[in-house]
């Protein structure tokens, strides 16, 4: 199928306008199987980011073409077979040395991991780099882009949730999950600093700065992200995590790696389970097989999603600080 008949198939189908603009291209990398198996993993959902050299487009005088929230793509295999239809949600430019472990997870190659991301497209880079004046530095500015799985011919399924890095770009949702979360008394839990600022943009400051790898810490790099959960349908905020990789002594006896929340007015509809898993498999790209988890000995439905996934009661311990039990598990 060619990206013109993809693309008319897409919007007969969905109901989107045919004259929308759209770009069709396949991924980079060595090796000539690369676009079919990049593309392949964008089909089975394990691919949702990729990136690009902002200089490129700089030196190409095409600045005006960066991509943007809401752009369309046809994604093409070696052959320049069409095979599925993209669509950017989340988009920005960081340092290569900035980027953070959560983007190199959506890019869905190798073991996932930054490490394996940093490799990869540092000699990518570098390939791309040797026609121009320009060579590659940890300071390289880079664009990094997460999408939604649109259109797969002969598939039906339907992506529901879409998982973010906090930027400006979500402010106003940021504000109201906020918002709704005071008003129904609920514990901020997986939102990381969103309850004591103030304003959006600390916060969205804060978990970037959290997030950058380049920035000192231990061996891992980093402490750990935050991300926002998008509904893909209507872009609510529907949920919040916050994903330790590093933990201290409190999350190692009592809290875990994983903190989520739910807005309070989209609970019992199986995001949380959904998010637990998500969060799971990214914790797996830092190497770690036995990933912690708690929740009150009262919260029933923390305790179904927790089981959902796979978790395993240890024991029940009493986190004197805050005056509060807490039933831990281990997910293996």
């Amino acid at each position: 199928m060619t990206a013109e008949e993809l693309w008319a198939e897409f919007c007969s189908k969905k109901n989107v306008d045919i004259n929308t603009p759209y770009e069709a291209w396949g991924f980079g990398g060595s090796g000539d199987d690369v676009p079919g198996r990049l593309a392949k993993l964008v089909k089975e959902g394990i691919k949702f980011g990729t990136a690009s050299s902002y200089d490129l487009y700089e030196i190409e005088d095409a600045l005006d073409e960066l991509p943007k929230a809401g752009d369309y793509s046809v994604i093409l295999d070696e052959n320049d077979e069409a095979v599925c239809v993209i669509r950017d949600y989340d988009v920005y430019v960081r340092p290569f040395k900035e980027v953070s472990p959560f983007h190199a997870f959506s890019e869905g190659e190798g073991d996932k991991s930054l490490k394996y991301w940093r490799e990869v497209h540092k000699e990518f880079f570098e390939e791309e780099l040797e026609e121009t004046d320009l060579s590659f530095t940890e300071d390289l500015k880079v664009v990094c882009e997460k999408f939604s799985l649109e259109y797969v011919p002969g598939k039906d399924s339907e992506q529901e949730l879409l998982f973010v890095e906090p930027s400006m770009d979500y402010a106003d949702e940021i504000e109201s999950y906020k918002k709704e979360m005071l008003e129904a008394g609920s514990s901020f839990d997986g939102c990381f600093s969103m309850k004591r600022h103030d304003n959006v943009r600390d916060f969205v400051d804060d978990c970037i700065k959290w997030s950058n790898p380049s920035r000192e810490a231990d061996e891992h790099g980093v402490w750990g992200n935050v991300i926002l959960v998008i509904r893909k349908a209507d872009r609510k905020m529907v949920g919040c995590m916050q994903v330790h990789n590093v933990l201290n002594d409190r999350m190692k006896n009592y809290t875990g790696h994983v903190g989520y929340s739910v807005r309070p007015s989209e609970r019992r509809k199986g995001y949380a389970t959904k998010m637990l898993s998500k969060a799971c498999d990214f914790l797996r790209s830092f190497g770690i097989d036995e990933i912690g988890v708690s929740c009150l000995p009262d919260n029933e439905a923390s305790r179904k999603t927790i089981l959902a996934n796979g978790g395993e009661y240890v024991e029940t311990v009493f986190l004197e600080e805050d005056n509060v039990n807490l039933e831990r598990y281990i997910i293996r």
